[in-house]
């Protein structure tokens, strides 16, 4: 509200009082005569009267002045109505001089009337209750006649003397007017605080701010001033927690506000310029028109062309608050500021900035539409392309990873950005160009990849296509293991995708063809049929070359996929592509032979053994030269000998290792012919093969071991001991270990010696088992030790019998000796065989050991006696054998004793029966009893 409009406004509001005899006049002529006692005019000095405070609406000023003027002629005592009017006087003579003066009519003629009137009434009427009135209109009337001083001074007393009247902060606001214009501003600014304190009912508040503001500013007090403009725009800008639009704001309320902010951009400016601004904000807190002040010392500093302070400025509200509404176009503005400097590099970051704070998914999209910011939008795309551009160029300049991976990244943000827009294909392609030329050929695949096959049709879709197999074919060597193979299979589907979507260009057929291999390299034979057969039914007919290679995959495929027949069929057709001399013609022959080969094995498996005989023997027929030949003539052999057809098997088996000495299958061949041979009855031929398998170097040990022990086996049984002999012979020399099988072959080349009355070569087989078990260490079994045991007890024999053929002859004591030393030894092989610890051996070593001491009892009872003995002599001679053999007999029957003790342990043989039947004899009274048992079970090893 501006000064001049509310002097007015408070001037008519006091026009209010009139002439008392004219409002009352009428009143009193109403009374009846008789009632009232006689009135003089003297009497109105006496008489309260009660003023209307507002003015009567149709009372002229000018007329109101002239009752003023009359009723102060009259001799009135009343000194309080005087001063009133005098006062009443004073405000109407200032009220019409300023109107008049405003028309231009009268100067300043009632003005000075005023202040006579006022200065008198001041002068007359010290203790006047609304003196504060009088000051307040005669600082007025100073102040119309251009008395600045005087009016300030009036103003002074007022607002000292009268703290509380209703015109303290309108004489406040007048003195900050006086004072701002005589350049007294630290004055001026306590009077506006003095303004403002109270609160914005005054009616002076956002007069008071603005003007205490600029008290301040006056002052080169930068930051009170803000504070003070702030409280400003606060008020002004600010309704319901929002910023005013412009267009609502009145005239003099944009006025205002477009100065303050101007007065806070210099401010700001004399500071420390946007981190002066920051900080102000962080302090009090950002309100609603915060991008104004920004902008505001923006266009401040472009006036002054200092383009690289505005454009901080600008972009300082855009970091503080990148989501805000305003940030996007303060940021457009601050790339605005570099381009009008001419800062090249800075218009780039700035742009990079924008893109990064606005792009898609940014904190100020969150809860935005495009539709919500559509310029903002706009914008992002623009910048986007530019900065794309910018960096692929310098690219192609500098050749610079990080310039292209620059672009790379740009050209990516604009296809995120707006991937339905017109020109996203071509960007995409340009992508695709940009990293390729990066050597980033992965990446380069991809996006040539959707540029050719994710967009409508458009011109560079076939040439995205293509570079995307080049980009395959680039990176493919850098790759190692698994990711390799993921890789170069993507590359197959690509070259696939690029033969069927773009037949008419000149490479398709041979992508095609080269992916078609590419499958069969991977064994994708599903595939390979698909894109084979394909190849072959393209119209127009691909190139010769293109149909040899589609029809030979397609017949390795069906081969593979177990589609023999069809293979077949397949490969005829491909010899149709070679010539004569073509090097592939022997391996295509070798394909037929095996897709005969493999029908065959279906009719086999299938049952149809007559057939797949037939199949096998017809690969010799059709495929002559091919490998598989052999292999089908033994697979035919196979088959008889499966269905028992031994003799034509056999014939088919020799004829194939007649014709194949050297073939691998010679050595099965060789197995099966046994077979047949043994099926036969033929015992001796098939040991003779079994023979050449065990002596063959290249077969299995375990294969070669089990050939010779089954050959001797057969010899053996074919009564063929010579060379059963040899091989078992043969066998324990070569296969030492396993011991038991070695132990085995000992045993039966002893048992044949032994059939054969060779009783030094058993003897020699019977010390080598015992050896063997002996030096076997851990390796030994309780096989080895039965049969160690076994062959120990057996050589206790030539020792039994040299005891045995030793008679005791006098002297006693020479031959006794003898006798006793071959006791000795023999207890000392029983006693060898003992530590085997093998049941049946234990016990007839035992049973040997007891008749050794028996015999050697008996023996001494038998013995010689000496013939120059009389018959006391030889009675004498008698007792003494008798006590000498009696420790025999007692050790024999204990040891017998000790056998019989077996059966408790379960252990019933041969031997212990032979105990028994000797303790019979020895003492009958205990065991020549008849008992009924059963016949004993020999124990076994």
């Amino acid at each position: 509200m501006s000064a001049s409009v509310t002097r007015s406004h408070k001037l008519r509001m006091l026009i209010a009082l009139t002439l008392s005899s004219a409002i009352a006049m009428p009143a009193l002529a109403a009374e009846p005569a008789a009632k009232l006692p006689p009135r003089t005019i003297r009497d109105l000095d006496k008489k309260e009267i009660k003023v209307n405070p507002d003015p009567p609406s149709d009372v002229k000023t000018q007329q109101a002045i002239e009752q003023y003027r009359r009723f102060l002629e009259m001799e009135s005592q009343n000194e309080k109505m005087r001063a009133e009017a005098m006062r009443r006087l004073g405000d109407l003579q200032v009220e019409d001089d300023s109107e008049r003066t405003a028309e231009g009519s009268f100067g300043g003629l009632g003005v000075d009337e005023a202040v006579q009137l006022y200065e008198g009434l001041l002068k007359s009427y010290s203790s006047y209750e609304r003196n504060d009135v009088v000051m307040y209109q005669l600082a007025r009337a100073y102040e119309a006649k251009g008395e600045l001083e005087k009016s300030l001074t009036v103003l002074d007393q007022l607002v000292t003397t009268y703290p509380r009247s209703q015109w303290f902060v309108e004489s406040q606001f007048r003195r900050g007017e006086i004072l701002f214009t005589l350049g007294r501003y630290r004055e001026a600014e306590n009077a506006y605080v003095a303004v403002t304190t109270p609160g914005a009912d005054t009616g002076f508040f956002e007069q008071g701010l603005y003007k205490l503001g600029w008290s301040m500013f006056k002052q080169s007090l930068g930051e009170e001033s803000v504070a003070a403009f702030m409280r400003l725009l606060d008020r002004v800008l600010v309704r319901d927690g929002q910023v005013r639009a412009r267009d609502s704001l009145s005239r003099a309320e944009r006025e205002l506000t477009s100065d303050a902010l101007r007065a806070m951009a210099i401010s700001f400016s004399d500071l420390d310029g946007p981190a002066t601004l920051d900080g102000t904000l962080a302090q009090r807190g950002d309100p609603p028109y915060a991008h104004l002040l920004y902008e505001a010392l923006g266009d401040f500093y472009l006036e002054k062309e200092r383009y690289l302070d505005a454009a901080v400025a600008f972009e300082a509200f855009a970091k503080r608050r990148p989501d805000d509404r305003y940030a996007p176009s303060l940021q457009v503005r601050t790339i605005d500021a570099y381009q009008k400097g001419r800062l090249a590099s800075l218009v780039i970051e700035a742009k990079q900035s924008f893109v990064e704070r606005y792009a898609f998914g940014s904190a100020f999209w969150r809860e935005r539409t495009v539709a919500d910011a559509p310029e903002v939008a706009a914008q992002l795309k623009a910048n986007q392309k530019d900065l794309a551009e910018y960096y692929y160029a310098t690219a192609q300049k500098d050749k610079k990873p990080e310039s292209y991976a620059s672009a790379a990244r740009w050209y990516r943000a604009m296809l995120d950005s707006f991937p339905q827009d017109p020109e996203a294909p071509a960007n995409r392609f340009t992508l695709g160009e940009v990293l390729f030329e990066s050597g980033r050929f992965a990446e380069a695949a991809k996006e040539y990849e959707t540029a050719a096959y994710d967009y409508p049709t458009h011109p560079k879709a076939s040439a995205a296509g293509y570079a995307a197999l080049v980009s395959y074919q680039k990176h493919e060597p850098t790759l190692q293991g698994q990711p390799k193979a993921v890789w170069h299979q993507q590359g197959i589907e690509s070259a696939l995708m690029f033969a069927t979507s773009f037949p008419e260009h000149p490479e398709s057929a041979r992508v095609q063809t080269k992916a078609d291999e590419d499958l069969f390299a991977l064994n994708d034979f599903e595939r390979v049929i698909e894109v084979s057969t394909s190849i072959l039914e393209r119209t127009p007919p691909v190139d010769r070359k293109f149909q040899r290679t589609a029809t030979t995959l397609l017949a390795h495929s069906l081969f593979d996929r177990g589609r023999f027949g069809e293979a077949e069929v397949a490969y005829v057709k491909v010899q149709g592509f070679l010539p004569a001399n073509d090097p592939d013609r022997a391996n295509i022959e070798e394909r037929i032979a095996a897709s005969i080969y493999k029908q065959a094995e279906a009719k086999r498996t299938a049952g149809d053994s007559a057939g797949a005989v037939d199949d096998f023997l017809r690969v010799a027929a059709l495929a002559p030269n091919s490998k598989a030949r052999s292999n089908a003539e033994y697979d035919a052999a196979s088959i008889l000998l499966q269905n028992k057809e031994w003799d034509r098997a056999a014939q088919v088996l020799e004829t194939f290792r007649r014709n194949y000495p050297n073939h691998e299958l010679v050595p099965d061949a060789t197995r099966s012919l046994a077979v047949a041979y043994l099926e036969l009855g033929r015992g001796t031929q098939a040991a003779a093969e079994l023979e050449r398998v065990a002596a063959r170097d290249q077969e299995p040990v375990e294969v070669r071991r089990a050939a010779l022990w089954q050959a001797a086996e057969l010899y053996d049984k074919a009564a063929s001991p010579t060379n059963a002999a040899r091989l078992y012979a043969s066998y324990v020399k070569q296969y030492p270990s396993p011991l038991d099988p070695a132990m085995e072959a000992r045993q039966k080349l002893a048992d044949m010696a032994k059939a054969q009355n060779d009783v030094k070569v058993r003897s020699q087989w019977l010390d080598e088992i015992i050896r063997a078990d002996k030096t076997a260490g851990a390796a030994r079994t309780d096989r080895s030790k039965y049969l160690a045991a076994k062959a120990t007890i057996e050589t206790a024999d030539p020792p039994v019998a040299l005891f045995n053929s030793i008679k005791l002859t006098v002297p006693l004591n020479k031959s006794l000796k003898s006798k006793r030393d071959a006791m000795e030894r023999t207890l000392a092989v029983y006693g060898q065989a003992l530590d085997y610890g093998v049941a049946e051996v234990t016990t007839q070593a035992t049973y040997g050991m007891a008749e050794l001491y028996r015999q050697l009892g008996a023996d001494l009872m038998a013995s010689e006696r000496p013939k120059n003995l009389d018959e006391d002599a030889r009675e004498q001679y008698d007792v003494l054998l008798e006590e000498q053999a009696f420790p025999f007999e007692e050790k024999a029957i204990e040891l017998h004793e000790t056998n019989a003790g077996r059966t408790g342990d379960g252990i019933y043989d041969q031997w212990i029966q032979r105990s028994f039947d000797v303790l019979a004899k020895l003492k009958p009274a205990r065991y020549a009893k008849t008992e009924i048992s059963e016949d004993y079970v020999p124990t076994l090893p």
